[in-house]
């Protein structure tokens, strides 16, 4: 998707409210919804190409990951989402191996945390080992979703 496309479903028609409330005219609220791919394009660069220049420059800049992708970060969170980066996997036969690992490992941890949770209450350490254990299954899944899809003929 491009970020033309994401700003037009996210403002889907409302364009003179969304430019009132940002206090714009409407005419750059409509560029920012058009393509802007080269010089023949009628559209502007709009805040998502303008957070995206921010976390590609930190990312050139030899910034850690957590400081580069703090923008995005910061809006999953403002919007209770997570954003969990993909491990990246060239072939789909290893992805498919790390996903049912995953998936083993998922299973033994929630009997694990289930167990621990008879008395209604877990450790800081047990939780911290549910996150990331939970975060593993999430980016595996997705990641093997996204592999898959780059397999579609």
């Amino acid at each position: 998707m491009k970020s033309y496309e994401a700003l037009q479903k996210c403002i889907a028609g409302d364009t003179v409210e969304t430019a009132k409330e940002l206090g714009l005219a409407t005419i750059t609220i409509n560029k920012w919804m058009e393509p802007h791919l080269d010089f023949t394009d009628s559209g502007s660069y709009n805040p998502l190409d303008r957070i995206n220049t921010i976390i590609n420059r930190s990312v050139r800049l030899g910034k850690p990951a957590d400081s580069a992708y703090i923008p995005l970060y910061y809006l999953a969170e403002e919007h209770k989402h997570v954003c969990i980066p993909l491990p990246e996997y060239k072939c789909l036969n290893d992805l498919n191996k790390e996903l049912h690992e995953s998936i083993i490992a998922f299973g033994h941890m929630i009997a694990a945390a289930s167990e621990a949770m008879t008395g209604g209450r877990i450790s800081k350490i047990e939780y911290q080992r549910i996150e990331e254990a939970g975060h593993d299954l999430i980016r595996h899944v997705t990641a093997f979703i996204e592999k898959t899809k780059e397999s579609i003929k």
